[in-house]
């Protein structure tokens, strides 16, 4: 774990660069070597090349400067240009942000301190429907697993907020831009192919190879190039192997004892994505254009999951050793992804006449996600003995000959059990905005400026289970078992067992519940529920710009009603219960904004915000219980958060506007926070009881986060001579500070802790190299330990611990329209590590590491 120390050295080097870059000598040479830059930027010698990283970073530089609010700006290059996974892993490089992953894919977007649920996501400003996981916690954060980046021109991360911007966004608003032919004055066609392997490789098929693709094509075309056209199309195929070693659940009384369940997971995936998109446009003079547009994209992942473990073994602490122990075995042939999203915009800007500028979009947008989890338990008898150690965090054992030979010896095993879940999730959105802008022609003085926005949400989610145990007729083990060799980290085990679902599936299902003497969880649509929001919003601003500085006033009125139907007694066929909900808020806000010169930019915002409930704690049924006796139902009473916020940054651009120093100071405290209350009890498992807990999500106390971002982007190191003037860097660090109060369930405050998705530091530096010919790059990032989630009295919080991981990027331009490329993901093998600290007992509930080992990708991009 990082300590404090080097957190500020990392913070303290950053700064130095920082000045140096800037200190009187250095400037000295800016203003020297300003007048040259266009010769500069044509050299041929190799001195800095204007082209890739250099020319993304000056146009998101320029973009973030010319913005009104505190914005970080992705320009389209940067969404692909390090081998990133996905949409979600690009933004999680600028300051304040990260990525909320699934086995290292990152899914959803965090910034400041808070997870998906504080951040909006539109596309050209209007809400988007982009189906999260079935199978998680919060329904409302938008899955970027499957976005594609090819379609994007830039990506807005906007962390302060005028009237104008949708009011559901504490934490800020992910704007997605789509590539344009007509504003871009430019026709392309581009060609990408890649070819990948991800190095680690677990039973029981070897990782096959990787690759992905995608073409962009840009076009303006008639008399005055007054029409244009984009498209794009993206097809993924990876397959990766993730590893987790070390893995154990459920603590003993004295943390030097075995826990319940030892052992491990080892997962296989193949998993493909595949897009496109086109965009027409007209503009037949510079005050009118018309857009329309379509977005497509899909995925669907294959996931072979398996677990062979020890479970219930009675262990001695004087002597290290144990016995009685059983061998588990899971195993899951699981599918989900996202499927058929769709999204459909029109658009319409007209400059009236010289004061009045309209602007008009409509989008039509729908997904679902899904998951089918067929799943096999097996457990032995007891098997016998051995030794074990434990170092604090983890615990290592070692199986006698004998007691090794009945763990991997098929009948030692008998059938536990089938279980199936399946889960469907689709949601649509649709919405209509209009802005009108009342300015002066030279920009100076009083303007205004007015809108509304009509949204609605429809949300169908279905869910079915059951399980089915105890079977009539014998499964003999070895029809169905695979002995593989296979040496599981730390523990001396040569071999291990897979069994085969899908033959046990099938013979399962053919037997149906007759063929088993305990049925259990059977639900077939008590899960089900169905959610109706609609959102009426308007809003009016006041807009006052002097030479040197502006100042926007505005209130931001939004209405809610919020229909849920589902059955809360979990009784299949039972009559839907109705519940509603409605409220409205007067939200105002106010920036200023003052620029004393061409290199400064300081910024000053205060506004209110929301954060409505989750759909799936508003609307769920009672859940069954898990494996863990965990089990929760929704909350239809939740009230909306409600944040004020409180933004200032101090911008410093230099080098004719080509490099930054930026610092940015926040706060928002938050009233009416939502958290999962926790109510413990004993649940009676198959194996034995297991100390577990009743959920449901309630509003708590306040909750607050405050922090420090700073930033340093330097276009070339012109300081340097030669070729080596064509390095640059760009870098950030976030210093976060916060705290949420949980109310137990009498309403007293029973704890103060971080709220859930908070680190409170963050760090990403990139170097990157643009030459004539070659160009690469280096990416490093790192998250301080991360809350993911919180109980009420900490005996199960989950913490993502701190983690880094550093990527490479090369590059060769072998003709001027052809370029080679060279990646590699996850260069130093960095690994991920859950814990479940139980504060009551001092002990750890649950320990999982998660391996990805690292990727090699080789490429070709030509331009036609």
């Amino acid at each position: 774990m990082r300590t404090r120390s080097t957190r500020l050295a990392v913070a303290g080097l950053l700064t130095s660069v920082a000045a140096m870059a800037v200190s009187p000598a250095y400037a000295q040479a800016q203003d020297a070597a300003e007048p040259q830059a266009a010769e500069d930027e044509a050299a041929s010698d190799g001195v800095i090349v204007v082209s890739g990283t250099r020319f993304t970073s000056r146009t998101s530089l320029q973009t973030k400067r010319d913005a009104d609010i505190v914005m970080d700006v992705i320009a389209s290059d940067e969404l692909n240009a390090l081998p990133d996974l996905n949409v979600a892993e690009a933004i999680s490089r600028v300051p304040g942000a990260t990525a909320f992953q699934d086995e290292g894919a990152g899914l959803y977007i965090g910034l400041r301190g808070l997870n998906q649920e504080f951040v909006n996501l539109t596309l050209e400003g209007l809400e988007i429907s982009s189906a999260a996981r079935t199978f998680d916690q919060n329904l409302r954060g938008a899955n970027l697993e499957a976005v594609p980046g090819s379609f994007l021109s830039r990506v807005e991360v906007a962390k302060s907020a005028t009237a104008e911007y949708d009011a559901d966004a504490i934490a800020g608003t992910v704007n997605l831009v789509t590539a344009s032919a007509v504003k871009s004055g430019k026709n392309w066609f581009v060609v990408k192919g890649n070819l990948g392997q991800y190095t680690t490789d677990v039973p029981t098929d070897d990782t096959d190879l990787s690759w992905k693709a995608n073409v962009s094509f840009g076009q303006t075309f008639g008399s005055d190039d007054q029409f244009g056209i984009a498209l794009s199309a993206h097809y993924t195929d990876r397959s990766r192997d993730n590893l987790k070693p070390k893995a154990f659940f459920g603590s003993q009384d004295d943390p030097n004892e075995l826990p319940d369940e030892v052992g491990g997971f080892f997962y296989q995936r193949d998993e493909e994505s595949w897009g496109a998109s086109g965009k027409l446009e007209f503009q037949p003079n510079p005050d009118v254009y018309v857009f329309g547009s379509l977005l497509y994209f899909d995925s669907n992942v294959e996931l072979d999951k398996s677990k062979h473990a020890l479970f219930g073994a009675r262990s001695f602490t004087d002597s290290g050793t144990f016995d009685r122990a059983r061998g588990t075995i899971r195993n899951d042939k699981v599918n989900y992804g996202v499927d058929d999203s769709l999204t459909g915009q029109l658009g319409l800007d007209v400059q009236l006449n010289d004061h009045n500028h309209l602007s008009l979009r409509g989008s039509l947008s729908s997904s679902r996600s899904y998951q089918d989890d067929p799943r096999v338990d097996w457990a032995s008898g007891r098997i016998g003995e051995g030794s074990y150690e434990y170092n604090g965090q983890y615990y290592t054992y070692t199986l006698t000959d004998e007691s090794f030979a009945d763990f991997i010896n098929p009948a030692s095993y008998g059938f536990g059990g089938y279980r199936r879940f399946q889960e469907s999730f689709t949601k649509d959105v649709s919405g209509f905005r209009a802005d009108w802008e009342n300015r002066s022609p030279d920009e100076l003085g009083f303007s205004f400026k007015v809108g509304g926005k009509f949204k609605e949400t429809d949300v169908d989610y279905t869910a079915s289970n059951f399980r089915w145990r105890n079977p009539v007729d014998t499964f003999d083990p070895t029809d169905f078992f695979g002995v593989f060799d296979y040496r599981f980290p730390f523990t001396n085990n040569p071999q291990l067992l897979v069994s085969d679902v899908l033959a046990i599936a099938a013979r399962a299902e053919a037997a149906g519940e007759a063929g088993f003497g305990r049925i259990s969880s059977v639900i077939v649509n008590g899960n089900d529920f169905f959610v109706n929001e609609r959102v009426l919003a308007g809003y009016s601003q006041l807009r006052y710009t002097g030479e040197n500085f502006d100042v926007i006033a505005g209130l931001r009125y939004e209405d809610t009603d919020i229909q849920a139907r589902n059955r809360f007694n979990r009784q299949d066929d039972a009559p839907f219960v109705t519940t509603s909900q409605s409220y409205d808020n007067l939200l105002p806000s106010l920036t200023v904004n003052f620029k004393p010169n061409d290199n400064i930019v300081l910024r000053l915002g205060a506004s209110q915000t929301l954060g409505r409930a989750d759909i799936f704690d508003l609307a769920r049924g009672e859940t069954p219980p898990n494996d863990n006796g965990v089990f929760a139902r929704g909350n239809p009473d939740l009230l909306p958060r409600k944040s004020t916020n409180l933004d200032a940054s101090f911008e410093y651009y230099f080098d004719g506007g080509k490099s930054a120093f930026a610092v940015g100071v926040y706060r928002k405290d938050i009233k009416n926070e939502i958290y999962d209350l926790q109510t413990p009890y004993v649940f009676q498992s198959d194996l034995g009881p297991i100390n577990s807990f009743f959920l449901q999500p309630t509003n708590a106390g306040k909750a607050r986060v405050q922090g420090v971002e700073l930033s340093f982007t330097k276009d070339n190191f012109d300081f340097l001579p030669g070729a080596l003037r064509n390095f640059g860097f760009f870098g950030n660090v976030t210093f976060n500070d916060g705290y949420i109060r949980l109310i137990d369930d009498t309403g007293a405050v029973a704890r103060v802790t971080d709220p859930e998705g908070f680190a409170d530091f963050l760090a990403n530096a990139t170097l990157f190299y643009e030459g004539e010919r070659l160009s690469g790059r280096v990416a490093y990032r790192y998250v301080a330990p991360q809350n993911q989630g919180l109980s009420i009295d900490g005996s199960a919080d989950l913490v993502l611990d701190s983690y880094s991981q550093v990527d490479l990027h090369l590059g060769y331009q072998v003709a001027d329209n052809v370029e080679l490329t060279f990646d590699v993901w996850n260069l130093l093998e960095n690994k991920q590590t859950f814990t479940n600290q139980n504060a009551v007992a001092g002990a750890p509930n649950w320990f999982e590491t998660v391996e990805y080992g690292r990727a090699f990708w080789g490429g070709v991009s030509v331009k036609f």
